[in-house]
């Protein structure tokens, strides 16, 4: 992060301070006035977590679980054909793919 260098002094009305200290979102005035003024390319860095169910993902993780244990099967076991293997894993494919497009959809959700 670079270093600030450069002060600009402002003065308020204690009125116009009041309001200013009820509209900040940020904890610190001043990065709230920086954001604010120099538009959303300070916001990104500290975009709020969205919040989301625990048991959803405790349930997502027990499924990438049971995918990365197919998986391993499915390249250890010596007696399915490679046709047999190559449908498996296309499957899984189609699988991850649902699971990725579950966590896009989740971001535009909340």
């Amino acid at each position: 992060m670079k270093k600030r260098t450069k002060r600009v002094e402002v003065q308020f009305t204690e009125a116009e301070y009041e309001q200013l200290l009820e509209r900040k979102t940020k904890a610190r005035l001043a990065e709230w006035v920086r954001e604010t003024c120099l538009g959303s390319e300070l916001s990104k860095k500290a975009r709020p977590v969205p919040k989301v169910d625990p048991a959803l993902l405790v349930a997502l993780s027990k499924i990438g679980g049971n995918l990365n244990q197919i998986a391993r099967h499915l390249n250890i076991d010596r007696t399915l054909s490679a046709q047999e293997k190559v449908r498996a894993l296309l499957e899984l494919a189609s699988i991850e793919q649902s699971l990725g497009e579950l966590v896009g959809n989740a971001d535009k959700v909340f």
